[in-house]
C-alpha cells in the first residue's frame, strides 16, 4: 500500500553552467552510453515498507533497452526510525514539483513518474508498462537529442536538434548523478532486518541551464561529479519542458552514461 505524508518544501534548483569546446572522442573503455526512449523516476524511501517491491521492479527495468531508471529517495519517512542513506529534501522537492504539474496536493511512496507526463504507484507493474507502451520520448531523428561522452577528465554534454517546444517556459537541461547499486542493511523502521539493493539511487540532480533550441555544449570535471573513484557510478542528462507556472513538464530527450567497474 502506498504511503502519503504531509508538509511541503519549495522547489529548489541549483544552476551550474560551464560551456566548453567541441567534444573529442571518448576514452575507450571508461564509459558506456545508453540512448534513452523512456525515463522512469521512482520516488521511494528505505523507511517505507511498500517500497521494496517497487525498487525490485525498477532494478529489472533499469536493465531493459532504452529505459533510464532513476530512484529519488525522499526524506519524509526518516522520522519513522530509519534515516534513508540516499534521502534528501531536494528529491522531495522534485516530487512536490511533479505534484504541482499533475494538479494534486498528494505525494506518496512508491510513486513512478514516466517521461515527466504521468504518475502511477511504483509497484504496479502492469500499469507502469502500459504507460511505457503508450508513448516514448520523441524520436531522435525528428526532435531534440542529447549526447554524452568522456573526454580525458571531463564529462561532455551536447544538446541539439529541433527548436524548443512552444508554450510554457524555456526547457531546462538537467544532470542527474546516481549509484549503480548500493546494498544497505536497514537496522530500524519498517524495513528493519532487510537489505535493500538501492538500484540507480540518485546522489544529486541539478539544472545546468536553459535550452533555447540552439546547440548547447557543456563540459564538467568528472571529479566534481563522482569523486576520484567512478566505478559503479553513472549519470544522466535530461532535457525537460517547464510548465507556465514553473513545474516540470514532459521530458523531451535523455541520455545515460555509466562507468565500467573494471
Amino acid at each position: 500500500m502506498s504511503r502519503t505524508p504531509g508538509g511541503g518544501h519549495a522547489l529548489a534548483l541549483l544552476a551550474m553552467l560551464i560551456v566548453g569546446a567541441a567534444a573529442r572522442p571518448a576514452v575507450a573503455g571508461e564509459a558506456i552510453v545508453k540512448q534513452v526512449t523512456h525515463v522512469i523516476e521512482m520516488f521511494t524511501s528505505q523507511g517505507c515498507s511498500s517500497c521494496p517491491p517497487a525498487e525490485a521492479l525498477l532494478t529489472r527495468l533499469a536493465d531493459e533497452p532504452g529505459i533510464l531508471a532513476l530512484a529519488y529517495h525522499v526524506d519524509y519517512w526518516d522520522y519513522i526510525g530509519w534515516r534513508d542513506t540516499f534521502g534528501s529534501a531536494a528529491n522531495t522537492d522534485r516530487q512536490r514539483a511533479y505534484a504541482k504539474s499533475f494538479a494534486t496536493t498528494t505525494i506518496y511512496t512508491p510513486q513512478a513518474v514516466v517521461n515527466g507526463k504521468a504518475a502511477v504507484v511504483g509497484s504496479h507493474e502492469a500499469k507502469l508498462r502500459r504507460l511505457l507502451e503508450a508513448e516514448g520520448l520523441p524520436a531522435r531523428a525528428s526532435a531534440a537529442n542529447i549526447d554524452l561522452s568522456v573526454v580525458a577528465d571531463r564529462l561532455h554534454i551536447t544538446a541539439k536538434g529541433a527548436a524548443a517546444s512552444p508554450g510554457g517556459q524555456t526547457p531546462v537541461l538537467m544532470l542527474v548523478t546516481f549509484v549503480d547499486e548500493a546494498p544497505v542493511a536497514v537496522e530500524r523502521g519498517e524495513n528493519s532486518g532487510h537489505t535493500l539493493a538501492n538500484t540507480h539511487a540518485v546522489k544529486d540532480w541539478r539544472v545546468l541551464g536553459m535550452w533555447t533550441g540552439e546547440t548547447m555544449e557543456i563540459d564538467l570535471p568528472l571529479v566534481t561529479l563522482f569523486g576520484p573513484d567512478k566505478r559503479k557510478l553513472g549519470c544522466a542528462a535530461i532535457l525537460q519542458s517547464v510548465t507556465a507556472d514553473g513545474a516540470p513538464g514532459p521530458i523531451i530527450a535523455a541520455a545515460q552514461l555509466e562507468f565500467s567497474p573494471e
